[in-house]
């Protein structure tokens, strides 16, 4: 059926699962299913005669729009950066994806503003920090979340503008606090041991490290 020079549609029909997806037929015979926009925008109606060739990039377009609606359960989830998402289509699933609709999906994505380093590392930005993340910790995620250097500085410079943002000394004082009450009876030297590993461990720099320890000593 598909070496056919020229077919006509025979049926569109909305899928029972999905009625935003269509199950369409060409010369009697199911060809392909096709969401909602690929529909409209290709004007795919009953009656209407497509060429092979035609054929070919309507059933291209037909693979991105299903990795289109895999993206937006995930989306549900969390934003994601542009590595996660090919990452995501690279590894995973059943059906073998190719490059080529792998890069037309993230153009896509980025065309509707689903895709944005800039905005995806902002994002992480404060939410990290508002878990008392240290910058450290918070330059090393995104870096294994396929964001640019630049971009990350980027972020942190945005977000470090902000009026009323927190500083570094006082997100790990904050972080510190939460475990005072557990270790406000132990040996000074045992004490200082346990908070400096600790705010290390959270991602913050020595130096600010070293200052809130310091101070947090002289209060217990």
């Amino acid at each position: 059926m598909l070496e056919m020079t020229i077919m006509k549609i025979t049926q569109v029909e909305p899928q029972k699962k999905n009625p935003k997806r269509f199950n369409l037929f060409l010369d009697g015979e199911f060809a392909f299913g096709a969401d909602e926009d690929l529909v409209v925008n290709r004007r795919l109606v009953v009656g209407k005669i497509i060429s092979a060739e035609e054929l070919d990039k309507i059933l291209f377009e037909a693979e991105v729009g299903k990795l289109m609606e895999k993206m937006y359960r995930l989306w549900n989830i969390r934003q994601r950066s542009e590595r996660e998402i090919r990452n995501y289509f690279r590894i995973k699933g059943k059906e073998e994806i190719s490059q080529l609709a792998i890069d037309a999906l993230v153009e896509t994505l980025k065309k509707k503003g689903m895709v944005n380093d800039l905005e995806f590392a902002k994002a992480w930005v404060e939410a990290r920090r508002r878990k008392q993340k240290g910058i450290r910790a918070i330059k090393a995620e995104l870096f294994q979340k396929g964001i640019d250097k630049e971009i990350i500085e980027e972020a942190l410079r945005l977000i470090d503008t902000r009026s009323g943002q927190v500083s570094e000394e006082d997100l790990a004082k904050l972080a510190l606090e939460k475990k005072l009450k557990y270790w406000k009876n132990l040996p000074a030297l045992e004490f200082r041991k346990k908070a400096f590993e600790f705010l290390m461990r959270r991602g913050f720099e020595y130096d600010v490290v070293k200052e809130v320890v310091e101070k947090a000593s002289h209060l217990m």
